[in-house]
């Protein structure tokens, strides 16, 4: 009785892995928009890492990071988007890895929207360090973007996207308790900065022999968009599936 329980345990969470893995696949290969940095296609928006995480999140982190792994190699296989790295098949595991050890581990009584605060005013100061660093971005004679005047919308847009990425997760928590949607974003926060703007950012460096700040400020842009639309969509399958149960 305990061997054939085992086994169909085994055997279900194989077959729901196998469907986040073709969930993710779909994603990438048909609706997947490349951005060409410096000639080169180095950075990919699409949904294909939703179906990883909640692999993570829903079968746990082992299950999460063979998925993701698999995803990638499979992938490859079947729409190469430039040569094999083997550091992204390790990122694309850890979007499956991360999500299951936070929702392992860590403690329900953790004030997520605090920590989700912090993590956005670092990366805002990031991304606005990088351009001064590069000298796109100077004060000389008020805010200046390589050498022009910088459009208030532009400024206006960049706190209001902070405020939503801010506001959302504390207003949809406080209506649909069942979302968990700070959680949420904290974790798909936490994930996007491991995968998708450290590891995979450096590993761009590496296979392509160029800077990172090449990459690093088109991603962290990309990002500021992607974690909160990622983040909605996972909230919205998991409260679904947790309505079914």
């Amino acid at each position: 009785m305990r061997n054939n329980t085992a086994q169909k345990f085994t055997s279900l969470k194989i077959v729901r892995a196998g469907l986040f893995i073709a969930m993710s696949l779909v994603l990438k290969v048909m609706f997947e928009v490349y951005i060409p940095l410096g000639g080169i296609p180095a950075l990919r928006i699409n949904f294909a890492s939703i179906p990883l995480m909640l692999s993570g999140i829903m079968l746990g982190p082992a299950t999460g990071f063979l998925a993701g792994a698999s995803a990638d190699l499979i992938n490859f296989m079947v729409k190469p988007g430039g040569p094999f790295f083997p550091g992204f098949t390790l990122a694309s595991g850890l979007t499956g890895l991360l999500p299951g050890l936070i929702y392992k581990y860590t403690k329900k009584d953790i004030n997520y929207n605090f920590l989700n605060t912090i993590f956005i005013s670092l990366l805002s100061v990031s991304f606005v360090s990088i351009f001064i660093y590069q000298g796109l971005l100077t004060f000389d004679n008020g805010i200046m973007y390589n050498g022009n005047s910088l459009n208030p919308i532009y400024i206006a847009g960049f706190f209001a996207l902070v405020l939503i990425y801010l506001i959302i997760p504390i207003k949809i928590t406080s209506r649909h308790s069942d979302y968990n949607m700070n959680k949420i974003v904290f974790t798909v926060s936490v994930t996007q900065l491991v995968t998708s703007i450290i590891l995979n950012t450096y590993f761009l460096t590496i296979l392509y022999g160029k800077g990172i700040m090449a990459w690093l400020p088109a991603r962290v842009l990309t990002n500021f968009f992607m974690i909160p639309l990622y983040s909605i969509i996972i909230a919205a399958i998991l409260n679904a599936f947790k309505k079914l149960e």
